[in-house]
């Protein structure tokens, strides 16, 4: 029986993909759309790594702050996220710094609503951070399932035995979402709702 729902955040809850792909452009050489998404097929830290810089000036994490602050959530998913708190226990796991999710969930009157939050902070790989969910509300792994818009999470959470499902309105498009065999891959709030419903 589904217990718990983890969000990512970029590309999820928080509509930004356009932004974080000009911001990467300027920083990294060689950049294009293509190289940019296959960043997100792994690990995007551990991919970061290894991408070579064009300009040091461009501070990635200040100017994705700065956007926080100047873009909403995507439309509908403040009531879906009402509903499904009333069923579930809500978490973000994700590879931005905590503090500017906590502080984009009390801008946006979100923060009631999460359980808990790992972020950056609280390590570089996403699989990490799902165990450390598991072991301290007790879940099963069929009892959580999560929630991405990139392969590299699908694969990530496979790697332990999570379910996924995709949603092809952020980084990565349907067809290579697929590529990591999620349970299911929505294209809105509201199908995403239906599907986790279904999860029993």
């Amino acid at each position: 029986m589904l217990k718990g729902i983890i969000f990512d955040f970029d590309g999820v809850l928080f509509d930004d993909y356009e932004e974080h792909y000009d911001i990467y452009i300027r920083k990294y050489k060689n950049m294009n759309r293509e190289v940019h998404r296959k960043a997100f097929e792994g690990n995007i830290i551990e991919s970061k790594e290894k991408l070579l810089v064009k300009d040091n000036s461009v501070d990635i994490q200040k100017e994705l702050k700065e956007l926080l602050f100047k873009k909403g959530i995507y439309k509908n998913v403040l009531d879906i996220l009402k509903k499904l708190k009333k069923k579930y226990k809500l978490f973000i796991i994700t590879s931005t710094w905590e503090e500017n999710i906590l502080e984009y969930l009390k801008k946006e009157k979100l923060s009631n609503l999460f359980d808990e939050i790992l972020g950056l902070n609280s390590g570089k790989f996403k699989k990490d951070k799902f165990e450390v969910l598991i072991n301290k509300y007790k879940f099963s792994r069929g009892e959580v399932v999560f929630i991405t818009d990139t392969l590299g999470d699908i694969l990530e959470s496979n790697n332990i035995g999570i379910k996924s499902i995709g949603v092809d309105f952020g980084y990565h498009e349907r067809e290579r979402l697929e590529k990591g065999i999620p349970y299911k891959i929505v294209s809105n709030f509201d199908e995403l709702y239906k599907e986790v419903l279904k999860i029993n």
